[in-house]
């Protein structure tokens, strides 16, 4: 390693230290827990009577009136296709034979660029 790499490091090191050490009071005051508002109003009464609801004691959840649909009733976000995937498949292909090079890259990069070719032609279509 050289001499000018070896201060290059140590300094990015020190200087990496020093911002951690200055962000961390920050982020320690930022991350304060908070007291939840507390509601003080009256339980709602029911103008009829006493209910088994307003007899009970225990912590309940809170009831939500939304409607929850269920998986299968959610829309399904669209992929890409089978066209994009040949595209990124066939690019893959043509850069890993061009890093390979000689006779057998030749055939890699060949290869993915008819793939890609092909995936582009089923995306244009």
């Amino acid at each position: 390693m050289h001499e000018r790499s070896r201060h290059a490091l140590h300094a990015a090191l020190v200087a990496g230290l020093a911002l951690g050490a200055a962000a961390r009071p920050a982020s320690a005051q930022a991350l304060a827990p908070r007291t939840p508002p507390v509601d003080v109003a009256a339980p709602k009464r029911p103008a009829t009577g006493p209910t088994l609801d307003a007899a009970s004691v225990a912590v309940r959840p809170a009831e939500s009136k939304e409607l929850q649909l269920n998986a299968a009733a959610a829309p399904r976000r669209a992929g890409y296709g089978q066209p994009v995937a040949l595209m990124v498949v066939g690019g893959a292909a043509l850069l890993t034979g061009l890093i390979i090079g000689g006779d057998p890259g030749t055939v890699i990069a060949v290869g993915g660029a008819l793939v890609g070719l092909y995936g582009l032609y089923e995306f244009l279509q």
